[in-house]
């Protein structure tokens, strides 16, 4: 889907706020890139008749299985104002179902632990894009959805362009 430069200034300014300012410039640049690439998933939900968060989904390839329809979570956003409302679990289940909806295989993510834990991703054995820089593992997880698609899949994956860079792999500051 083609975004506007309003809809992508929207969605830019909303990730801004919902990641603040040490992580949000960042996030809302890296938003604004995965949204001019045309395979890019972009889902919102609105409340109070505006838009309160957004999810994005990019496709991820598994190298050696090009027959796996992939796709990687980043970013989610909520509005500070509709944060702790169930919004980003929300937004999951509403993307999730729309990959299932278009055949996909699985979703991958590099986040908090306990809260995709929370919202049915698992720990993993194929491999982030830099694994030497994913030091905690914990981050790395997986959501399948299709009963068995990953079974006996593994080896490196790649990212689309934006975020194929190290420093968005790299887990060695985050908290434990």
């Amino acid at each position: 889907m083609k975004h506007t430069n309003e809809d992508i200034q929207m969605l830019q300014n909303l990730h801004l706020l919902a990641f603040g300012e040490e992580e949000g410039p960042i996030i809302s640049d890296l938003v604004k890139e995965f949204l001019l690439l045309p395979e890019t998933i972009s889902i919102s939900i609105e409340r109070d008749n505006k838009v309160a968060g957004n999810i994005i989904f990019t496709p991820f390839q598994i190298k050696g299985h090009p027959n796996k329809k992939c796709y990687l979570l980043a970013p989610v956003g909520v509005l500070p104002e509709f944060q702790g409302q169930k919004i980003g679990k929300d937004l999951i289940e509403k993307g999730a179902a729309h990959l299932r909806s278009i055949g996909a295989d699985a979703i991958f993510v590099l986040g908090y632990p306990k809260y995709y834990a929370a919202n049915g991703f698992v720990p993993t054995y194929i491999l982030p894009p830099y694994p030497e820089l994913t030091t905690y593992l914990e981050a790395w997880k997986i959501r399948e959805l299709k009963k068995g698609a990953m079974n006996g899949i593994n080896g490196k994956t790649i990212a689309v362009d934006p975020i194929m860079k190290p420093e968005f792999w790299d887990t060695s500051n985050r908290p434990e």
